[in-house]
């Protein structure tokens, strides 16, 4: 299944990053529910302190990587 998330492809990029633009929207394949798993629809989502962090650099974190901690959603 498709879905859209806010990617990160590099850490510690400058300020303003309405500039330099560090997270893009993309289409990403996502692995449908395994067992114990449920799928949440995502309605809303957030870049939180800790996803700052993460952008600017002073919280270490792999990249590429699909930011965006904070949701509100439902069960489909």
């Amino acid at each position: 299944m498709l879905i859209n998330g806010a990617v990160l492809r590099e850490s510690g990029v400058a300020r303003p990053y309405r500039d330099t633009a560090p997270l893009s929207v993309v289409e990403l394949e996502l692995a449908p529910p395994g067992p114990g798993e449920v799928l949440v629809r995502i309605e809303a989502a957030g870049v939180c302190h800790s996803d700052l962090s993460v952008i600017d650099g002073s919280r270490p974190r792999p990249t590429p990587i699909k930011n965006g901690s904070s949701a509100r959603g439902g069960f489909w």
